[in-house]
């Protein structure tokens, strides 16, 4: 349990805790985005539309955040089409993907609301791909981004 998961407005102050080795090396939270090497996720999905990637190469595992020569981690960015009581709907396409759901992060807002566990429904999927928790107060329209191992091109995702 983390501090932003029993108060959870100190989200507004401090960023959710964060997984550096499941990221794209240089990569950095905000309060309400991500950043790697420097570029902002969520401004890249602002540009490119959703679902989107960006590639970057990963960290090699205990190097204290050092990048990989040859491996390489992607970050899909995806908004939410659809928000039950237990289920949210994406417009990627994450199954058959090896996502770390549990480093999603919501993008370009700030939720004071309790954290809540998802089953995540995929564009075209009817079977859960996973299972991610988001701030109880998720919505339609909410961005999400989530950091998956290996180079995958936007085409796999749409």
């Amino acid at each position: 349990m983390t501090l932003t998961a029993l108060l959870p407005t100190l989200r507004a102050s401090i960023p959710a805790p964060f997984d550096p080795s499941a990221w794209p090396a240089g990569s950095a939270p905000t309060l309400d985005d991500v950043t790697v090497r420097a570029v902002s996720v969520g401004r890249y999905a602002d540009i490119c539309g959703t679902p989107c990637v960006c590639t970057g190469p990963a960290v090699i595992p205990a190097s204290g955040g050092v990048a990989s020569p040859v491996l390489s981690t992607t970050v899909i960015v995806a908004t939410v089409t659809d928000a039950g009581p237990d289920t949210v709907r994406l417009d990627a396409c994450a199954a058959g993907l090896d996502v770390i759901w549990r480093e999603a992060r919501l993008l370009g807002r700030v939720s004071h609301a309790y954290d809540e566990p998802f089953a995540v429904l995929d564009a075209h999927g009817e079977e859960p791909c996973g299972t991610v928790v988001l701030p109880g107060d998720v919505r339609v329209g909410d961005r999400i981004a989530v950091p998956c191992p290996g180079c995958h091109t936007v085409g796999e995702v749409r």
